[in-house]
């Protein structure tokens, strides 16, 4: 019994100097974790450096989807039936379809999908507007490119009566 308590009081020994240890760096939190891009380092800057382009991504699919509205009406039904199939989680769901619902306010909508929130930034990793741009648009946006249809100079087609 006694090694039972031994081994007990060797326990207590080590955490109360590991939390001592941690009470002395004022930088460690031991009870909330730091956002993925915001960790010092190179890791931290690369993830920076993936979440702003993933916002490019969005940002002109957002324009292409604001541009031609029936874009999105596909993927709004893959939503639904990835939600009815168990394959998203409820917040997530609620994240894309809440901001679908605003896609008739363009400010709002753009608003809602392209904050700067660390939630957002994680729905957007997980994207669901799959298939709006052709891989020579993606391109584009890569490259700094990308003219949103908006802005597009009108094509003489379009501007025939």
């Amino acid at each position: 019994m006694t090694d039972k308590y031994q081994r007990f009081d060797q326990f207590v020994k080590r955490r109360r100097h590991s939390t001592a240890a941690t009470a002395h760096a004022p930088d460690q939190s031991s009870h909330k974790r730091e956002p993925h891009h915001s960790r010092a380092g190179r890791r931290g800057q690369q993830e920076k450096q993936i979440d702003q382009t993933i916002l490019q991504l969005h940002q002109a699919m957002l324009d292409k989807i604001l541009a031609k509205p029936a874009l999105l009406q596909p993927v709004i039904a893959l939503l639904e039936q990835e939600q009815q199939q168990g394959l998203l989680r409820h917040s997530e769901y609620l994240f894309w379809s809440c901001a679908f619902a605003l896609s008739h306010q363009s400010d709002l909508f753009k608003a809602a999908l392209l904050s700067t929130e660390p939630q957002a930034c994680k729905y957007r990793r997980r994207t669901r507007l799959r298939g709006i741009l052709s891989e020579q648009e993606r391109q584009q946006v890569l490259a700094g490119q990308w003219i949103s249809p908006t802005e597009a100079p009108a094509s003489p087609a379009d501007k025939a009566p």
